[in-house]
């Protein structure tokens, strides 16, 4: 099993667009040049019967949001700060030759009418998700 975790500091969202350009044709050059400097959180290989697979997760930044705080010297006046609002997505491709097969949240590749991806995807969360605790442990001191 290959695993691969990139530290979340730094990392680049996906953006709408990216994902808007995506489909069942993209060829696999043409997938990382519209992936573009996009970083993968976590990244795995998954076997699954004669198949090999490889399942990359990012963060796609969906919209942004404001937040507030209260800053008090001795007046109180508020910062408002503009958060990105982001959710986990999931590129998957087949090995050898990194043929495009889904991309998607991980609820919505779960529910995939395609019984390829949909029977995958409790495998590929299951490493993703093991991958994010792995990254997590190592970085207790």
């Amino acid at each position: 099993m290959f695993v691969l975790l990139v530290g979340c500091a730094g990392s680049v969202p996906l953006q709408r667009g990216q994902i808007d350009a995506l489909t069942k044709d993209t060829r696999p050059a043409d997938l990382e040049q519209i992936l573009g400097k996009a970083t993968a959180t976590a990244q795995t290989d998954v076997q699954a019967g004669e198949r090999q697979y490889n399942a990359r997760r990012y963060q796609l930044q969906t919209g942004s949001r404001q937040e507030m705080t209260m800053v008090c010297t001795p007046a109180c006046f508020p910062i408002f700060i503009t958060v990105p609002v982001m959710v986990e997505y999931v590129v998957i491709q087949r090995l050898p030759g990194k043929e495009l097969l889904a991309w998607g949240t991980p609820e919505e590749l779960s529910k995939d009418a395609d019984t390829e991806v949909s029977a995958l995807m409790p495998t590929v969360k299951q490493r993703l998700e093991a991958a994010a605790v792995a990254a997590a442990a190592s970085k207790k001191p």
